[in-house]
């Protein structure tokens, strides 16, 4: 993550993304090493997102996202990979396939993590969802919870 600058992430009003060394990924980055549960609501979600928390995010007990029904085929993909390797039982060709292809590698720690229910995922698909808000629990009371909305959704391509 980048180091300090004249800003804190403190200091912002409003998280656009437009501050290179401050955007939402950054926050829940941090976020991750004191919170042991964060809620994403988000119109757009791609696998990306929890991908760009690398390490991080095994330090949350739990992450719910609710999602917009509109997910890019990259995710899709990835979606149905996972649950079907959850019903087949991971067999060892995705350790050669990982060798290969740099994206699986982040994958099947997420696919655990769904499948351990430290990961809920749900799809509102009542009406159009826009929603890009992200609040945290802190692992200590005194901390409490924060908010964070704004203009993000939950993405990293």
């Amino acid at each position: 993550m980048p180091s300090r600058t004249s800003k804190t992430g403190s200091e912002l009003f409003i998280v656009d993304n437009s501050d290179v060394d401050w955007k939402v990924l950054r926050y829940l980055h941090d976020w991750c090493q004191i919170s042991r549960a964060i809620d994403i609501a988000t119109g757009y979600f791609e696998i990306g997102g929890l991908l760009g928390l690398k390490d991080e995010g095994q330090k949350v007990d739990q992450i719910r996202i609710l999602m917009g029904d509109e997910v890019t085929r990259r995710t899709r993909a990835a979606f149905a990979e996972g649950l079907a390797r959850i019903r087949d039982r991971l067999d060892h060709s995705i350790e050669k396939e990982k060798e290969k292809n740099d994206f699986l590698a982040g994958v099947p720690a997420i696919v655990e993590a769904i499948r351990s229910g430290k990961i809920a995922c749900r799809v509102y698909r009542k009406a159009k969802f826009h929603a890009k808000a992200y609040l945290t629990h802190a692992r200590l009371e005194v901390v409490g919870s924060f908010g964070l909305i704004g203009s993000s959704n939950f993405t990293l391509p």
